[in-house]
């Protein structure tokens, strides 16, 4: 559930790049954003699972997996978070700071002299 909720919000910052960059510079410019976002997604999740990879063996995963407990939190946190979500939220953490310098406005100047 976690792993979907995260491609969702990559898709509707994806359709928010598209959107602010076509009017800033048109269709080519959305469409460009859009492709940049792909790539940024893409690449920054690779990069991502190598990292995670190295940090977490896959026996961490198998001893957190099965140590006994009586926590509810624990048990869905386990059925949340698998190997696979890590790096999608390390990814997703990243990507929102690159992305709020990315596509933020710039602060207008005043051109009035006075």
């Amino acid at each position: 559930m976690v792993a979907a909720f995260i491609f969702i919000l990559h898709i509707v910052a994806a359709g928010y790049a598209f959107w602010s960059q076509r009017r800033k510079g048109g269709t080519s410019e959305g469409v460009l954003a859009v492709g940049f976002v792909a790539i940024v997604f893409a690449v920054g999740w690779t990069i991502a699972t190598m990292l995670t990879n190295l940090l977490f063996t896959p026996e961490f995963f198998v001893r957190w997996y099965y140590a006994e407990t009586d926590s509810v939190l624990l048990r869905v946190l386990r059925l949340e978070f698998s190997r696979d979500t890590i790096p999608l939220l390390i990814l997703t953490f990243a990507e929102s700071a690159f992305y709020y310098l990315f596509l933020r406005t710039p602060a207008r100047k005043n051109t009035d002299p006075l």
